[in-house]
C-alpha cells in the first residue's frame, strides 16, 4: 500500500511558476489510474496559460507518458487522450468527447496535469505504448495526434501541397505527419537554427512565400503575425487550417476571408492510437530534446526559447 501522500510538482497561479514538493498525491475515482509520469513535454500552450489562457490555476502538463501505478493495468506504459467528457450528453454519446460542453481537460481546463510526479487519468482515456516505442518518442504521442487531426480533417483528393506556417514544434511535427502522407510541404522558417530539426524530411524550407499563390496553408504559429501571413498567403477559394490558438489576436483584419472566400477550417486534438501507430512505424526519430528535472523550471523556460532544442521535457523524479 502506498505511504506516501504528497508529491513534486510544479504549478501554475496568477501567471507564476513554481516548484512543490508537498502537492497532494492524486486519489483516483472509479475508473480511473495512477500514472507514474516518465516524461512531460512543455508546450505553447502551457505557455499561454501563464498569460492566463483558460483562467488556469494548478498543476499544467498534458503531453506525457508514463507507467500506471496499481490496479489490473499496473505496469503498463500509457498515454492519454487528455479530453475527459461527461460521458452522458449528445457529444460524448457520439464519440465526439471533445466537444463535450462539460469536459476537463488533462493540466488545461479543470483537470491536474502531468508536470508532478503522478496523474491521474481516467481508464477509458489511457492508451498501451507499444513494447518498441521509447518514453523518449512515446512522449509525442498527444501534439502527432493534433497533427494527424488534419488529415483526418482534409478529405480526399486532398491539394497536393500545403505551406506551413509557424515552425515551432508543432509546425514541424504538423510537416513531418502531412510529408508522411505524400503531401508536399513547404515550411516558411525564418530561423535557421530550427532547419537542423528538419533534417532527413521531405520538407522544403521557404524563407519567403507568393502572396495568394497557395490553394492550402496551415497556421501552426500562434500568433496573430502568423495568422495574417496565412490570411495572405492562401489563394482565393483555398483551404487555410487553423492549427493552433491565437488567443491574442488583436485587430486583425478577418475581411480577406469574406473576400477571398476562403475555407476556415479549426484544427484541435486528434486520434492517439493512429498516433502512436504512427511513431511506431518510424516516421519521426526521438529529436534533440532538453530535460530538466522539475526543480529547474527556469532553466526550462529559458530553453523553450532555444530554437537549439525540439522540445523541453520534465522528467519527474517519482517517490516510489
Amino acid at each position: 500500500m502506498r505511504e506516501v501522500n504528497s508529491m513534486q510538482a510544479l504549478e501554475l497561479r496568477k501567471g507564476v511558476w513554481s516548484k512543490t514538493t508537498c502537492a497532494e498525491l492524486p486519489r483516483p475515482g472509479p475508473g480511473e489510474s495512477l500514472v507514474r509520469v516518465a516524461y512531460a513535454g512543455l508546450c505553447g500552450t502551457d505557455l499561454e496559460l501563464s498569460s492566463g489562457y483558460y483562467n488556469f490555476s494548478g498543476i499544467p502538463g498534458h503531453e506525457f507518458v508514463g507507467t500506471v501505478c496499481d490496479g489490473p493495468r499496473a505496469g503498463m506504459r500509457v498515454v492519454a487522450d487528455i479530453n475527459i467528457g461527461c460521458g452522458s450528453c449528445w457529444f460524448c454519446d457520439s464519440g465526439q468527447h471533445r466537444h463535450c460542453q462539460l469536459r476537463s481537460v488533462i493540466g488545461i481546463k479543470n483537470r491536474s496535469g502531468a508536470f508532478a510526479e503522478y496523474v491521474s487519468v481516467p481508464d477509458q482515456n489511457l492508451l498501451a505504448v507499444p513494447e518498441k516505442l521509447s518514453d523518449e518518442l512515446a512522449v509525442y504521442a498527444e501534439p502527432v495526434a493534433a497533427a494527424l487531426e488534419v488529415i483526418e480533417q482534409v478529405p480526399e483528393p486532398r491539394p497536393a501541397e500545403v505551406l506551413v506556417i509557424g515552425a515551432g514544434r508543432l509546425g514541424m511535427i504538423t510537416g513531418r505527419v502531412l510529408a508522411s502522407c505524400g503531401v508536399r510541404v513547404k515550411m516558411l522558417m525564418r530561423n535557421p537554427l530550427r532547419a537542423q530539426h528538419l533534417q532527413n524530411s521531405d520538407i522544403e524550407i521557404v524563407s519567403s512565400f507568393d502572396k495568394g499563390g497557395h490553394s492550402w496553408v496551415v497556421d501552426c504559429s500562434g500568433s496573430k503575425a502568423g495568422f495574417m501571413a496565412a490570411l495572405d498567403a492562401t489563394m482565393p477559394q483555398g483551404l487555410l487550417v487553423l492549427k493552433s490558438t491565437v488567443v491574442n489576436a488583436g485587430d486583425a483584419d478577418l475581411s480577406p476571408i469574406m473576400v477571398k472566400e476562403l475555407q476556415v477550417l479549426g484544427s484541435r486534438c486528434g486520434p492517439m492510437a493512429k498516433a502512436l501507430s504512427w511513431l511506431e512505424a518510424g516516421h519521426m526519430h526521438a529529436p534533440k530534446a532538453a530535460v530538466f528535472p522539475l526543480g529547474e523550471f527556469n532553466a526550462a523556460l529559458q530553453a523553450a526559447t532555444d530554437p537549439n532544442y525540439f522540445k523541453v521535457l520534465f522528467r519527474p523524479a517519482a517517490v516510489i
